[in-house]
């Protein structure tokens, strides 16, 4: 038998053998084999159906005309109705069928692969056509399609190594061809033998698969015949019939589809230039001279000439951008033209129709640094509460949607501008200088330009004049000045990408790195990736055929589906987190999985870095500038040296009482700080007229606006046998009347401190008391502001925390706030993909799943996306930064460090009780309970209300344990729309979700998948080499022997076939299946009953021995000839079973 071989998935849907025992914790499960190759498709299924109105209709599977119209027009912008979509690639792919179902699809899937089987020349069965392919790509042709050279030669051998191996890397060609024959003659003769390919053997082959509607066209039938006969060698023959081997099978499947050239799997062009190559494959240019030897003939046909198709795709791929934005016509079929309309492909951030990712995603970034810098929204502020100068709350809310509305306005209109002419030249499809020039010209007017001086403007909305400090100017200069440098180096590449030919990029190692573009070269793996999941799911249905099969069975059918059953519920966990980027790097990705990551994510996870580090130094300068500002009030030096002669003063007295202040002129103020701020309105009408007149004008100062208030500043007394410090007042508004450099006389109001509840009093130093004016005002001091300010005396001493606190808590915080940010950004990727892999293999429902429909509504809501991420890293950084600052400083500050140890030896306690607690269930648990059952249920019984006893004060810290956590999670999630914080069923009232933007997150993803799956992508290029080839390519009779092909190699698959059983009648039916079977075997049946009788006839002139053994003869005989008719019955449909 042969050896067993394990079922996996391959790539990321199967870990490897050493990390099965980590996985289980750190991924998820699923299905195997074929398993999850069904699921797949029916996830594809339910991406391209485009209604889901009739439910039953949704789950069949099928693709109809609709369907295929709005998804090439989504993806590549051409316009074709339904009628167009069924008369052109309908005809043909669908067999003789209005839609696609699920058995059509895969038959399609497998045209790129089939092709490679045969010889171009004369539809001969290759020996190796693994081998032969793999060479010409690795030797004489480059991923262009064109000679290499010893230069490039070197360079693309490593990225060879990905190339297709037909059907299963360990199977050849001929013995997955033979099983799958074998299978259908078996099943349609009884015999695994070539038989004469007639029609009555193509009946019984549509009668054994019960494709009943298919019998009754006899001219599908001859054709069917055709391609199998056509260019047959001798050997394949028998009596002038050929006979239905596996060379006659092979160009069966291959005949009419010919006209694909499999050399574009390996290029780095995108599906639509490969199907409107202007360079023609071989078979194209013997169609071309048939043409052109029967014009007639092609203008007949559905798909337009080769020679007119060359010439239009050459306009549609290199001069496309001439014709602005007028509609191109891309094929004039006799069922009307059809066009590619221009679509402004590079706004698509659905699909990224860009050439380099890099590009558009430092254009969104552009765009936002330029919205932040220039749009000045504080005039549209000012405008707006002109608007409505009241402090209503109705004005307050006009205001707020006016002001709103403005700036939406804003965004919607400049965004698209900016936007699109930053990023023309980035067309995947168009090539013009042009697009370049608009490029390189935008770049000038919105980075550059700005940044000149002179050309700088002030408009109430756009502003490219501000008065910033050196640092904000310096780091946006820095930022534009990188932008624009960025934005030239990829216009200077789409120039040289006009001026040379693909051709001449592709023989150039130098050239093809710096052109072909990063999106594009995506595409050119994702042409391997259909690649490889083809052959991967061609390999998962052969070993169900091989495993376990009897030695010398020639029919595994049977097998197949019993194996199929066997592994259906069976599962492996997913590739964990290191083997997601892992595969991120070495491409497999995208060249195995064909797994879409959209600009909008990536631009979202570099702005994750952005972020990290952004708001790592923005709070890094806030925190330095915090604990500065804070020693320096409470514990540095003054920037300010003021002093003051107690000659010049006079202390104010109400009643003969003295507030707690005096009023000096002649104050000297000395260094460059002592103007602080403009002192507040409040303050200066209660203390104006305190403050001496102005010693020049002999005027009062109450109007001026050279008055200057104070903090933390205090004045030194001097005079006669006073040192310094030995009395001080604090400073508290001053009024300056005469300057010398940085030396200040002022006129000031001293000994009340205009920050804290103006406290007055503000006198210190051992020799106050001996100044009689201070004294004075000190005696007059009321008895409860004595106590108050002896608290706060020592509250101050207390409760101020040292220097290293403030110091140990920010650095803390900040490297927590890294740490989020990092962990957020290297989540995003493996949650990512997570999610489209949980789709693909029917984790997450789609086809069946009535949930699936929420994801297909809305669309327009993934415009979300890219703000979410942005914004939500910001928000869980600094929250992250803050709340662990908070703690950290709570935890060595002085005043709340007992409290908090407190709480840590209660948890101690709590925990250890915790252990104890986990170790009695442990030993209880293990000898008391099985599964649901208890062994001892009166030590279930007590044990049970014991600890639940115990557990009514227990899960007091738990139910406060789980908050904390709950709060923590909600924390961290708040960034994370990749992955739903809430259950299902957990925040949805009704219509309302509380959480819906991981849903939008998973429309982004699904509306990327829809465009972009590889096996979605492979059948879009598939309808482009219709619309090119019409009925040249893939005829109705070469797709219905593909679908018995999938029949015979994925039986599992007919329950997904739709066919039209109600137009053939059923006599009918029974006629066309009878015509050769039901004769041939009534002469056997003749001829043996005339044996009998001639037997007979003998018995009666024999004795009676003799007769008792001719009879027995006869009897065998007869009993042959019942089964005959059994065989007959069988055929003609007679016999259900």
């Amino acid at each position: 038998a042969p050896k067993k071989t394990p079922y996996t998935s391959g790539a990321l849907l199967g870990a490897s053998q050493e990390h099965q025992k980590i996985l289980k914790n750190m991924s998820f499960e699923v299905p195997i084999g074929a398993t999850a190759d069904v699921k797949e498709l029916e996830y594809i299924a339910a991406l391209i159906q485009t209604t889901h109105d009739d439910n039953e209709s949704f789950v069949d599977a099928s693709i109809d005309a609709r369907d295929i119209k709005y998804h090439l027009m989504s993806r590549y912008g051409i316009q074709i109705s339904k009628e167009q979509v069924s008369k052109i690639i309908l005809s043909g792919l669908a067999g003789e069928d209005d839609c696609l179902d699920l058995c059509e699809v895969v038959a399609a899937l497998m045209i790129p692969l089939l092709r490679k089987i045969v010889r171009d020349d004369r539809l001969k069965l290759e020996d190796n056509p693994s081998e032969r392919w793999s060479e010409s790509n690795s030797k004489g042709i480059d991923e262009q399609g064109s000679p290499k050279t010893k230069q490039n030669n070197e360079e693309f051998r490593d990225e060879e190594k990905v190339k297709e191996s037909l059907f299963h890397e360990e199977v050849s060609t001929k013995e997955i061809l033979s099983v799958v024959i074998k299978n259908i003659l078996v099943l349609a003769t009884g015999s695994p033998e070539p038989q004469p390919l007639t029609k009555e053997l193509v009946h019984g082959i549509f009668a054994a698969f019960d494709e009943k509607s298919l019998v009754g066209n006899d001219e599908l039938v001859s054709e069917m015949i055709a391609a199998a006969s056509g260019g047959a060698l001798s050997e394949d023959s028998e009596g002038g019939t050929v006979l239905f081997d596996i060379h006659a099978f092979a160009r069966a499947l291959t005949s009419d589809i010919l006209l694909y050239d499999p050399s574009v799997e390996n290029r780095f062009t995108t599906n639509y230039a490969d199907a409107f190559s202007n360079v023609p494959n071989e078979r194209e240019r013997k169609l071309s001279n048939n043409a052109s030897n029967n014009v007639s003939e092609v203008e007949g046909s559905e798909g337009i000439a080769p020679q007119e198709a060359v010439k239009k795709a050459l306009n549609i791929v290199k001069d496309d951008a001439v014709d602005g934005l007028s509609d191109t016509v891309i094929a004039n079929t006799e069922y009307g033209k059809i066009t590619k309309v221009f679509t402004f492909s590079t706004l698509d951030l659905t699909i990224d129709n860009q050439r380099s990712r890099l590009h558009i995603v430092f254009v969104i970034f552009g765009f936002i640094v330029f919205f932040l810098r220039y749009i000045y929204m504080n005039e549209v502020g000012i405008i707006v509460r002109e608007s409505c100068g009241g402090d209503g709350f109705g004005c307050t809310v006009a205001r707020n949607v006016l002001q709103w509305t403005i700036l939406m306005l804003l965004l919607c209109i400049s965004g698209p501008i900016i936007i699109s002419l930053l990023d023309s030249g980035n067309d995947v499809h168009r090539r013009s200088f042009l697009d370049v020039f608009i490029g390189v010209a935008a770049v000038f007017v919105f980075i550059i330009f700005p940044l000149i001086p002179e050309l700088q403007f002030r408009t109430p909305l756009v502003s490219t004049d501000f008065e910033d400090s050196d640092l904000i100017r310096t780091f946006y200069l820095v930022i534009f000045i990188m932008l624009a440098t960025t934005y030239m180096y990829f216009q200077c590449t789409s120039a040289i990408r006009v001026l040379f030919s693909d051709e001449t990029i592709s023989r150039s190692k130098i050239l093809s790195r710096a052109l072909v573009g990063s999106i594009t070269r995506d595409e050119r793996d994702f042409k391997q990736a259909a690649i490889f999941k083809v052959n991967r799911m061609m390999g998962n249905a052969y070993k169900l055929h091989q495993q376990d099969r009897p030695i010398g069975s020639t029919n595994t059918h049977d097998l197949a589906l019993l194996n199929y059953n066997k592994i259906s519920g069976k599962t492996e966990p997913a590739a964990d987190f290191y083997g997601i980027w892992k595969s991120f790097f070495n491409k497999d990705l995208s060249r195995k999985e064909g797994i879409w990551i959209q600009s909008r994510v990536w631009a979202g996870m570099i702005s994750q870095l952005l972020f990290t580090i952004v708001v790592v130094i923005i709070f890094g300068y806030f925190f330095s500038s915090l604990i500065d500002s804070y020693e320096s009030t409470f514990f540095g030096e003054q920037i300010c040296n003021a002093s003051f002669d107690v000659a010049n003063c006079t202390a104010p007295g109400f009643n003969g009482i003295n507030p707690g202040f005096i009023a000096c002129t002649e104050v000297i103020l000395e260094g460059s700080e002592c103007n602080s701020s403009p002192v507040e309105l409040g303050v200066l009408e209660a203390l104006c007229e305190f403050i001496p007149l102005n010693p020049l004008t002999n005027q009062t100062v109450c109007d001026s606006t050279r008055v200057f208030s104070f903090e933390e500043i205090f004045a030194t007394v001097t005079g006669e046998n006073i040192q310094q410090g030995d009395c001080q007042a604090q400073v508290t508004v001053c009024f300056t009347y005469a300057f010398d450099d940085n030396v200040q006389r002022a006129a000031c109001v001293l000994g009340i401190n205009p920050s804290v509840l103006s406290l007055p009093y503000r006198f210190e130093g051992p020799m106050c008391k001996n100044i009689s004016l201070i004294s004075d005002v000190l005696d007059s001091k009321p008895i409860f502001f004595r106590q108050a300010e002896e608290l706060f005396n020592d509250l101050s001493d207390t409760i101020l925390p040292d220097r290293w606190m403030l110091e140990f808590a920010a650095i803390v915080g900040l490297i927590v706030g890294v740490i989020v940010g990092l962990s957020i950004f290297v989540h995003y990727l493996p949650s990512t993909v997570y999610t489209i892999l949980k789709f693909r293999c029917g984790v997450l429902g789609s086809l069946r799943d009535p949930g699936f429909k929420k994801y297909r509504s809305n669309l327009v809501d993934v415009v979300y996306i890219l703000g979410l991420i942005m914004w939500g890293t910001g928000a869980s950084i600094l929250l992250a930064v803050v709340v662990v600052a908070g703690v950290s400083f709570l935890i060595v500050w002085e005043v709340t460090r007992k409290f908090l140890l407190d709480i840590i030896a209660i948890l101690i306690g709590v925990i250890s009780t915790i252990a104890l607690r986990s170790i009695l269930v442990a030993i209880v648990g293990k000898t008391n309970y099985t599964a649901f059952y208890r062994k001892r249920p009166w030590v279930g019984n007590i044990s049970g209300v014991a600890l639940e006893c115990w557990h009514l004060a227990l899960t007091v810290y738990y139910t406060f344990v789980r908050v904390v956590l709950l709060l923590i999670s909600a924390l961290l999630y708040a960034a994370r729309v990749d992955k739903p914080f809430m259950a299902d069923d957990v925040g949805t009232f009704g219509s309302v979700d509380l959480d819906k933007y991981p849903t939008i997150y998973r429309k982004g993803l699904l509306s990327a998948e829809a465009h972009r799956h590889p096996y979605i992508e492979r059948l879009g290029f598939l309808y482009l080499l219709k619309i090119k080839h019409g009925s040249n390519f893939a005829t109705t009779s070469g797709s219905v022997w593909r679908l018995l092909f999938v029949f015979s190699l994925m039986p599992w698959l007919r329950k997904y076939r739709i066919a039209n059983d109600d137009d053939l009648p059923e006599g009918l039916l029974l006629q066309k299946l009878a015509i050769k079977s039901d004769t041939k075997y009534e002469q056997i049946i003749l001829q043996q009953q005339q044996e009998i009788r001639m037997l007979r006839e003998e018995n009666r002139e024999l004795g009676e021995g003799d007769d008792s053994k001719n009879n027995n003869k006869a009897d065998e005989l007869d009993d042959e000839g019942s089964q005959h008719s059994k065989n007959v019955a069988v055929i003609i449909g007679e016999d259900d079973e």
